[in-house]
């Protein structure tokens, strides 16, 4: 059986085990800043997306760029910013990590993907909204994954087939098609989600939204495409061709940044780097701000590397 694992951390609460570990690199990595840019990392591992909405050329107001901040070879971890600033109260754009190898299973053959993932939103006054005020946030951080008829088509292709989000975070943002009322809310993994059902272009779309936000989550997304099977006879006899990670804005001006481990079933996890991280950058200028980058990311990358010593073998 497949087994995708799709890690992501904002605390480096996760790690690889590898052999021999490797030294993690400072490398300069573009800012992507078109509309549909993009930057393949990591020998292919990634693809890193600055996307947007096709009909935000004309329609929006604004701008976005995303960036990557660092990439572990041994690790196969990657972190990235997006800084964003939109005016108008409809989505713009999908910032987001894509995995690239480990996918194109059938689903039927997959036994589990697991997850973790931290993140936190850091906002600034937005000058398109007014001066001295910061813009009302409207967004969601999502898992986006596609199913196709086809194992070697991409995302929001002829064949795709169905589209399912996962909302962990819903600030005023609404889900494509109708909430579903019974049940009024689901339980998958030990949370509740409230679950919408519907249709673009030619594919259907679920989206899964918790019911309360969840900045630190860890769970197996296999359990939302079974009960998908199980409870509306979704067919699930077609092949995962992109597993995706990201913020889709509709308005304001944010800054939200990631680091996430997208690997496939070869490897396995450790949790090493969180004590070791949470004993020498726990204070004010080296907590979360330091892993955003906005402090001292040099320290962090540092940390980082002296924290290999540290894994299990």
């Amino acid at each position: 059986m497949a087994k995708f694992a799709l890690a992501t951390t904002l605390l480096v609460l996760s790690t690889l085990v590898s052999a021999t570990p490797t030294s993690p690199k400072a490398t300069a990595f573009r800012k992507l800043i078109g509309p549909w840019s993009s930057e393949a990392i990591g020998h292919d591992q990634y693809t890193l997306h600055n996307y947007h909405e096709k009909y935000v050329i004309l329609k929006a107001s604004g701008s976005q760029t995303t960036q990557a901040l660092f990439y572990d070879e041994g690790e196969k971890i990657i972190s990235w910013t997006t800084q964003y600033n939109w005016k108008k109260n409809f989505i713009k754009s999908y910032a987001h990590v894509a995995l690239e190898n480990g996918i194109r299973k059938n689903v039927n053959s997959i036994s589990e993907i697991p997850t973790r993932w931290s993140w936190k939103y850091d906002s600034v006054p937005n000058p398109l909204i007014g001066s001295g005020g910061s813009a009302p946030l409207i967004a969601d951080v999502s898992y986006t994954l596609w199913l196709s008829s086809k194992p070697e088509s991409g995302p929001e292709s002829p064949s795709s087939t169905i589209k399912v989000q996962i909302w962990l975070s819903n600030h005023g943002a609404k889900p494509t098609g109708s909430r579903v009322k019974e049940p009024a809310t689901i339980d998958i993994g030990g949370l509740e989600w409230e679950l919408y059902n519907g249709k673009e272009k030619h594919w259907r779309i679920f989206t899964f939204v918790a019911t309360s936000e969840q900045q630190k989550y860890n769970a197996d997304l296999k359990l939302f495409l079974t009960y998908l099977s199980t409870s509306h006879k979704v067919d699930l006899n077609h092949y995962l061709v992109a597993v995706q990670a990201g913020t889709e804005p509709f308005q304001g001006m944010y800054t939200v940044a990631s680091m996430i481990a997208l690997v496939d079933h070869n490897h396995s996890y450790r949790s090493r780097y969180f004590d070791y991280y949470r004993l020498h950058c726990q204070d004010s200028r080296s907590g979360f701000n330091l892993w955003f980058g906005f402090i001292n990311i040099t320290k962090w990358l540092t940390v980082v590397a002296e924290a290999q010593r540290f894994r299990v073998q």
